[in-house]
C-alpha cells in the first residue's frame, strides 16, 4: 500500500512538473493571450505566444479579471442624439462608476438592434464588449501599468494628452458618460457626460 501510495505521489509530482500552473497569480499589466492564456510580461514570448490584451483589473481570486485590447477599435459616436437606449440612464459620478457589466450593457444594446456605432465597433461574437464607466475606472487607475506593457507588445499607447474614450453606460437620452485623459492621467479616473454623436475613440474589453 505504501509503494502505491508513492508512486501516486510521484505520478502526481512528474504531472505538475510537466504541465505548467497557468493564471496561477495573475497581476495587473500580465499579457492576454489567446485561449485566455496570462503570462507576466517577462515569460511572454511572441514566437509562442499570441497578445490580445492588457490585464487592467484582477478579482478576488486573483485569476480572473479584465483585459483591455491592445488596440482601439476606431473612432465612433455612441448613438443618435436624442434616442434612448435599452439601458438605463444613469446620471451622477458616483453612480456611474459602480457600473461594471459592459458585457451585459454591449448584449443588450445590439440585440435591440438601432444607431449605436460605438458597440458596432467591438468584436462581441469574440467575447469583446464596451466596457462600463465602472470598468473605464479601473482602466485609467492603472493605465501607467498597462502603458507599460503597451509599450511591450506594441498595442496602442493611452495618450494622456486629451485623447477621450466611450463607456457602455448612457446618461440620458442626448449623453452617455466616457473617460477623458485631459490634465493627465491622475485625473483620468473621472467620468463626464457628453453628446452621444460626438466621435470618440472605442477601446474594448474582455473577461478572463
Amino acid at each position: 500500500m505504501r509503494k502505491n501510495l508513492m508512486k501516486h505521489l510521484m505520478t502526481a509530482l512528474l504531472i505538475a512538473v510537466a504541465v505548467p500552473f497557468v493564471n496561477a497569480q495573475v497581476h495587473v499589466g500580465d499579457i492576454l493571450c489567446e485561449g485566455d492564456l496570462v503570462v507576466a510580461p517577462a515569460d511572454y514570448d511572441k514566437d509562442n505566444h499570441s497578445a490580445i490584451g492588457v490585464v487592467f483589473y484582477v478579482d478576488d481570486s486573483g485569476k480572473h479579471g479584465w483585459a483591455v485590447s491592445l488596440y482601439n477599435d476606431g473612432s465612433e459616436a455612441w448613438g443618435s442624439y436624442g434616442e434612448d437606449s435599452p439601458l438605463g440612464n444613469v446620471k451622477g459620478k458616483g453612480k456611474a462608476a459602480k457600473d461594471i457589466d459592459g458585457y451585459a450593457n454591449t448584449k443588450a444594446i445590439l440585440e435591440a438592434g438601432g444607431d449605436f456605432p460605438a458597440f458596432n465597433a467591438v468584436d462581441f461574437e469574440n467575447g469583446w464588449y464596451l466596457p462600463a464607466a465602472g470598468q473605464m475606472k479601473k482602466l485609467y487607475s492603472n493605465v501607467r501599468v498597462v502603458n507599460a506593457t503597451l509599450n511591450e507588445t506594441g498595442g496602442d499607447r493611452f495618450d494622456p494628452t486629451g485623447f477621450t474614450y466611450w463607456s457602455s453606460t448612457e446618461s440620458t437620452v442626448f449623453d452617455a458618460w466616457y473617460m477623458c485623459s485631459i490634465g493627465g492621467i491622475e485625473r483620468t479616473t473621472d467620468s463626464f457626460n457628453d453628446c452621444k454623436k460626438t466621435p470618440k475613440y472605442v477601446r474594448s474589453v474582455r473577461t478572463f
